[in-house]
């Protein structure tokens, strides 16, 4: 009974320590598994945070470099403008481009068309007038107007023609390679060439001013929209 005993005994005593054993090893186990998932956490966490920090980093970094670009421009803004109002200040007042610069006279009884610039004569061409003297008074009397005119357009007229009633029908180059139109307050006036450079210097037009078609050519450059034209008896 004795020996029964004891032995009963021994096997109690070994069942604790292999139910202490895995006791502890279920407690290491578990604290394994714990210390585990904690890493984890806090290595999400590290994560979460560091992401976080970066995009708020991104974030400045993209702030600070639109501000500065703005700050850039503003700078530039500032130049430009600066150096634009210096330009104001220094830059002349511009010339009119083709503005007249000559003044033409016309002596109806001379017969001669005067180039004049500033007062100065320039040139001095012949010329013919109106069939009638005196100042014109209806259309179609034959009158080359006077007074201050001025120029309001030239006109190819190379490819013109004009019937004179004198039987010889339509006359190519009636009126040479130019036709400076006049603003009289009259149609139809203005200084040109001719088909007949014998007429020049004589009564024969019935109105405009005629001229040697060379002579229109070499006038041609000096002459604008708005140049002054003096004609007079």
């Amino acid at each position: 009974m004795k020996y029964e005993f004891s032995t009963e005994r021994a096997k109690r005593k070994k069942r604790k320590t292999i139910i202490a054993i895995l006791l502890g090893l279920a407690i290491l186990i578990a604290g394994i598994i714990a210390f585990n998932h904690f890493s984890a956490m806090k290595d999400n966490e590290m994560t979460l945070e560091d992401s976080t920090q970066n995009e708020i980093t991104m974030q400045k970094e993209s702030t600070d470099i639109e501000t500065n670009h703005n700050r850039e421009l503003e700078v530039k803004d500032d130049v430009d403008n600066s150096k634009q109002e210096k330009q104001e200040e220094v830059l002349p007042v511009p010339v009119t481009k083709n503005a007249p610069q000559y003044t033409l006279h016309i002596d109806k009884s001379d017969y001669k068309l005067v180039v004049l610039e500033q007062g100065k004569i320039i040139n001095t061409y012949d010329i013919a007038v109106g069939k009638n003297p005196g100042q014109k008074q209806r259309p179609g009397d034959l009158t080359t107007p006077t007074g201050e005119f001025t120029v309001d357009e030239v006109l190819d007229a190379s490819y013109w023609t004009h019937d004179f009633q004198d039987g010889k029908g339509e006359i190519a180059g009636a009126y040479g390679p130019w036709f400076i139109s006049l603003e009289t307050g009259w149609d139809g006036i203005g200084i040109h060439g001719t088909h007949d450079p014998a007429s020049i210097k004589t009564m024969v037009s019935e109105g405009c001013i005629r001229m040697h078609n060379a002579d229109l050519e070499e006038l041609l450059p000096k002459v604008v929209e708005g140049t002054k034209v003096i004609i007079e008896e």
